[in-house]
């Protein structure tokens, strides 16, 4: 019986310490290296929150002094309001939506609006952080203090990371007109345990392009296939589009040499083109002015003549190498000069705008 007893005796004691044992190791365990999670230590379901369907509270970047309830829905909407003003109203869509982990906040929803004040012929923008779970706002980030135009987002490049809120934004010099602000910068903020402020606002680098080369492949550091925001990000310049990427647009970027512009389809760049003032050239030296000589001398069998609808003539360098393959440069001639040229794509060059 006693030796039945002090089994049983041992054995209870056998569980119970391996049970604190158990306890203690998942109390001191770390949390796993890259799962996110909120204030509460509960993994993130963004999906509790139907982001581009729900009504938010906004002021279009201080046009009014209190919030105006705006819903959305597929990420657009319209409003009016009496704080809006009379025969007023405002057009506001969702630019971008990002989910990160920010200290003492846990995860949350950073959501960037762009609303369009009607009747007006400018857009406001403002950036709003929620709470991932819930959907709750924290607060949004403060307006500039600019004597101008206000900086302009450029959404894809919108983060959370290094315990930061970070954008690149497209600010206007004192000269700058209105659509073309000059200056690119990566701005930065973060919480202070109240509120949202301001971290750091540095210029990117910015590639002179009057000193690079235009190739097949594009010009510089600026490369075919890039999207708009890779161009900016390239090259340090905010770029003025003169429509929608998305579709087909040019564009010209701040800084650029007069008469060099890119030609952008469905948000890729396709072509370059360098026609007066700009003294830009290719690889091979040729550039406006260029005789139909010196190409021939230049690219050899590589080049060859087309006509256009108008009758004028085009020369069109086609390297063999396979790596180039679909990429041209375009010469169009006038009196036996070059007028302009176009690098690219071989659709896009023939064209040479979307004007």
């Amino acid at each position: 019986m006693e030796h039945i007893l002090g089994a049983r005796i041992r054995t209870v004691t056998v569980a119970f310490l391996s049970a604190c044992l158990a306890l203690a190791m998942a109390v001191s365990a770390p949390t796993a290296q890259g799962s996110a999670r909120d204030a509460e230590g509960t993994p993130p379901r963004t999906e509790d929150v139907d982001w581009m369907n729900r009504t938010y509270d906004l002021t279009c970047d201080d046009e009014v002094d209190e919030p105006v309830p705006v819903t959305l829905t597929d990420g657009t909407g319209s409003v009016t309001d009496d704080a809006i003003g009379p025969e007023r109203h405002w057009e506001v869509r969702i630019q971008r939506i990002v989910h990160g982990t920010l200290p003492r906040l846990g995860t949350v929803t950073a959501v960037l609006f762009r609303c369009e004040p009607q009747p007006s012929n400018y857009f406001t923008e403002e950036l709003r952080v929620y709470r991932t779970r819930g959907g709750a706002e924290i607060g949004r980030t403060p307006a500039f203090d600019v004597p101008a135009f206000s900086p302009e987002f450029r959404p894809g490049t919108l983060e959370i990371q290094d315990d930061r809120l970070s954008a690149d934004l497209a600010f206007y010099g004192d000269s700058d007109p209105h659509g073309q602000p000059s200056i690119l910068r990566r701005v930065t903020w973060a919480w202070d345990g109240r509120q949202f402020v301001k971290q750091s606002e540095t210029d990117l680098a910015r590639t002179d392009l009057s000193r690079e080369e235009v190739t097949v492949d594009g010009i510089g550091p600026v490369r075919i296939g890039m999207s708009a925001q890779e161009v900016e990000k390239a090259t340090g310049a905010p770029l003025t589009l003169l429509g929608d990427a998305s579709h087909c647009t040019d564009g010209t970027l701040a800084g650029a040499p007069e008469g060099l512009s890119m030609m952008f389809m469905q948000n890729t760049l396709v072509a370059v083109t360098v026609e007066t003032p700009a003294t830009v050239s290719t690889a091979s030296g040729m550039r406006v002015g260029t005789t139909r000589d010196e190409l021939f001398d230049t690219y050899g069998n590589e080049i060859t003549t087309e006509w256009t609808q108008d009758g004028a003539e085009r020369l069109v360098f086609a390297p063999t190498a396979p790596r180039f393959e679909g990429r041209v440069i375009v010469f169009d001639l006038t009196g036996g000069q070059v007028e302009r040229f176009s690098a690219g794509t071989r659709d896009a060059t023939t064209v040479g705008s979307c004007t």
